[in-house]
Parts: C-alpha cells; structure tokens; sequence
C-alpha cells in the first residue's frame, strides 16, 4: 500500500470579503391608532368563517313526521327519480300542486278553510 504523504503549504486562505447588509425597512409600522379598527376588523372576518360541527341548520323550515306505509314511500321515491326531483318533500309538494291545481271551485274553496283552520290550530 502506498502512503499518503502530507503536504504543507505555506500559502494561507485568504477570506472572502463580506458585504455591508443594508438594514431593511418594514412596509407598515406600529401605528395605536389603527390597531382596534384592523383588531375589529379580524375578529369579523374570523366569525363569518366559523363552522359549525354537524348537520347545518336549515333556515326557518320546521319538520313534522308523517307515517306512511312502505309501498307509499317507494311510490314516492320512484316519482322523486323519474322526475329528477331532489328531495321526497318537493316531491310530495309537487304532487300536491298538481292536485290543487285540478280542483274544482267548491273542492278549492274546502281546501282553503280547512287549511286556514289547520293553519290556525298550529300557530296555537
């Protein structure tokens, strides 16, 4: 094997020479009098963006259960597929539209006042 031999130089590294760094300036300063406004003005934007967990509130819709037997149901949720509807209850207020709307004067006239009474009688 052959050994390495050690040379020694007397030539030393010189350095590089280093830059001034210029001393950067801040876009925008620490201005009190402007904090509330930007403060106020991200604690809105931080509300509006707040989700809440679980199934999202519809609106002012209220809900009420209706039994119905099973051929009943499967009726409805084959009109909902044939008629592209995108819910079983704009597919049953569909259905009922039709209906009223092929009522005659005196079956209309019922209609109403027995819609009012009910009207009345939840309000309660």
């Amino acid at each position: 094997m052959a050994k390495f031999e050690f040379v020694k130089t007397d030539k030393k590294k010189v350095p590089k020479p280093i830059t001034e760094t210029k001393i950067s300036k801040p876009k925008e300063t620490y201005n009190p009098a402007k904090m509330p406004k930007q403060v106020e003005a991200d604690y809105q934007k931080k509300q509006t963006k707040k989700k809440r967990p679980g199934r999202p509130k519809s609106g002012r819709k209220s809900y009420q259960t209706v039994r119905l037997q099973k051929k009943t149901v499967l009726k409805i949720n084959a009109l909902e597929n044939a008629l592209g509807v995108p819910t079983q209850d704009a597919t049953v207020d569909q259905a009922i539209e039709r209906v009223l709307n092929s009522l005659n004067a005196d079956e209309k006239r019922s209609y109403e006042l027995w819609l009012e009474m009910f009207e009345k009688k939840e309000e309660k």
